[in-house]
Formats: structure tokens, C-alpha cells, sequence
């Protein structure tokens, strides 16, 4: 359960690399989006499953388009605090 919280931290951690015109590698994006797929299909009962197809959505299309800083902020800090309950749960 380590790793799942950790890697969502870094998710929400990517999401908000883009209001703070932070450049990171299109690759890296990709590959915690495709992460965030596989455990929302995983786990596909719950509701954090929800939080993680919009995270997934919203690094995706960050890649092309310039998206509303508060709308990253606010998934940014759901996927972050999921993280953290995760990583001490």
C-alpha cells in the first residue's frame, strides 16, 4: 500500500506541474496516467476510482491543452490527500 499512496502523491504532484510551469517529461506523464488507469480499473468498485479516471483525464489532456489551475488545484489535492491517507493507512 506504500507504493500506491506514493505514486499518488507524485500524481497530484505532476498535475500541479503545469499552473507552476514546471516542465516535465511527456513520458513520465504518461506513465502515471496509465498507473492511475490501471488501479481506478483495479479497484473499480470504489469511489476514489472516480478521483483517479479524472486525474487520469485531466494529465492527459494537460499534455496538449492548457487546463484551469484551480480545476488541477482541487483534483491535485484530492489525489494528494487520498495519497496520504493511503501511505499511513
Amino acid at each position: 500500500m506504500f507504493f500506491l499512496g506514493l505514486a499518488d502523491i507524485v500524481s497530484a504532484l505532476l498535475l500541479l506541474a503545469q499552473p507552476f510551469n514546471f516542465h516535465v517529461s511527456k513520458i513520465i506523464v504518461i506513465v502515471f496516467a496509465a498507473y492511475l488507469f490501471l488501479k481506478a480499473m483495479l479497484f473499480l468498485r470504489d469511489i476514489g476510482s472516480v478521483l483517479d479516471i479524472v486525474a487520469v483525464i485531466l494529465l492527459v489532456l494537460s499534455l496538449f491543452y492548457v487546463l484551469p489551475p484551480l480545476l488541477l488545484f482541487i483534483v491535485a489535492g484530492l489525489l494528494g490527500f487520498k495519497g496520504l491517507l493511503t501511505l499511513f493507512a
